[in-house]
């Protein structure tokens, strides 16, 4: 499939310095699909990530103290926090909800009825707007609808909305402006239930999406403004990169860190950190030693294997458990380990480069390829054929996630997610996610095939 993007792609469309701080917000409105049942029961969010998103938003919410129903005094965004992990609901729903219902979120000034009935939990649109004494109050509000939701999701199939079932759902509930909609999964039966017109959900999921939506593909290096701490976003998660050798080592260019909003950042949940450099050996304080390979951590098997091997002991770092937690364990390095470390080998009779490492050579199709995945590695190896075809063959390498590429005599632009080129099917939505085409690589047919289509990357609002 082909990503029909510029008629013709001209480098320095975007102009120089120019800055765009992406408010990652919404595709289309799916009424059947509001957002994902992952999203509904995500409790990730910390205290402080609630709190800091109050202050950003510059409402009351943010300096309120409340009580609780035992009368305890705490913050907006620590009631959020229990309330959620107690019924296991997504505190950024609660927020959306109480956006959605009484705008108290974003309102420097709002009044006792907003208060009253932040989650409008047991108001009657009916009749008037009248609400069940018991049910109001802040925290009993965001309680009992967070416990609502809960049972919603517990007793599924008791209801009268149901995943799969097929409604008529009008705009309010005074509008003959109605349509059919087949409900796709347990979290937009939920909404629905609660609110069960078209007008108040799609309010919900433009304020959600715009506050919380985490479009950003896997392998994307972001930054907060032009001098921010480096981050690397993968399997949905935000990884700091703390340091300028991890980051060249694993990264290479600065160039291509996007600049992003703090919410947009804040929305991923934070993951391990990336403090080392790629391809270094480090030791815990128990003795044992490792060499770092991307996200794995290879077992040195003891210290003779070490000093056959050819370590250096000069350049193994010192580093905590903690430092090593975030790596995945790879495959013991032992005596029988052939390039241990990994080497990028020229091919003497055609000056082909292949990656050797444990034993295993893995054809580079392309310099792109070499560039993408080697920044800042020199090929200082020569071997022949015959030297080669002592080790097995593994499968030809692919860029690196987060690589804008464009196939050459073709006019799409693409980025490698999870090894696959998801299209960016627009200039515009180009520039909202902040992309430089400076980055984009011009790739040949042979390696695009190494590179499966996927899910273009999501529209965003403006």
């Amino acid at each position: 499939m082909r990503h029909v993007f510029f008629r013709a792609i001209v480098v320095g469309v975007i102009a120089a310095g120019f800055l765009f701080l992406p408010n990652l917000t919404k595709a289309a409105f799916n009424p059947g699909r509001i957002i994902s049942d992952e999203e509904f029961i995500d409790t990730s969010a910390t205290a402080a990530d609630l709190h800091a998103f109050l202050l950003r938003r510059s409402g009351v919410l943010a300096t309120k103290t409340i009580q609780d129903q035992a009368g305890n005094p705490l913050r907006v965004a620590d009631a959020l926090l229990q309330i959620g992990q107690q019924f296991r609901i997504s505190p950024q729903v609660l927020l959306a909800t109480l956006q959605k219902e009484q705008s108290i979120v974003t309102d420097p000034d709002p009044s006792q009825r907003q208060f009253d009935w932040a989650m409008g939990y047991g108001v009657c649109d009916t009749c008037g707007g009248v609400g069940e004494s018991g049910l109001k109050g802040f925290y009993n509000q965001v309680y009992y609808a967070a416990k609502q939701f809960r049972n919603y999701i517990d007793t599924a199939g008791q209801w009268s909305k149901k995943v799969g079932g097929t409604y008529t759902i009008c705009k309010t509930y005074k509008s003959s402006e109605c349509k059919s909609v087949i409900l796709e999964n347990q979290a937009t039966v939920n909404l629905y239930i609660y609110t069960p017109y078209l007008h108040g959900n799609e309010n919900f999921y433009n304020i959600f999406s715009a506050w919380f939506a985490r479009s950003f593909p896997d392998g994307t290096l972001v930054r907060v403004g032009k001098t921010g701490a480096a981050w690397y976003i993968q399997n949905g998660e935000r990884r700091a990169i703390q340091t300028r050798a991890a980051f060249l080592t694993r990264f290479g260019d600065y160039n291509k860190i996007l600049q992003i909003s703090p919410d947009a950042l804040a929305n991923y949940p934070r993951g391990a950190d990336i403090r080392l450099p790629n391809f270094s050996l480090v030791q815990t304080p128990d003795g044992t030693t490792y060499l770092l390979s991307g996200d794995e951590k290879r077992l040195i098997q003891s210290p003779e294997v070490f000093r056959i091997l050819g370590f250096n002991p000069e350049e193994v770092i010192p580093v905590s458990t903690a430092d090593v937690q975030g790596y995945l364990d790879g495959v013991t390095i032992s005596n029988a380990s052939a390039y241990p470390a990994g080497a990028l080998v020229r091919i003497k009779e055609n000056g082909g480069v292949v990656w050797i490492e444990q034993g295993i050579w893995y054809p580079i199709l392309d310099r792109q390829i070499l560039k993408s995945r080697f920044p800042n590695r020199k090929v200082n190896l020569t071997i022949t054929n015959s030297e080669l075809l002592q080790y097995a063959k593994g499968s030809a390498l692919t860029l690196r996630d987060g690589e804008l590429v464009r196939v050459k005599g073709e006019s799409g632009v693409s980025v490698i997610s999870n090894g696959l080129r998801r299209g960016i099917q627009s200039r515009k939505l180009f520039n909202q996610y902040g992309y430089n085409m400076k980055n984009v690589l011009v790739i040949t047919p042979r390696v695009a095939e190494l590179h499966p289509t996927g899910e273009p990357l999501p529209s965003l609002g403006s």
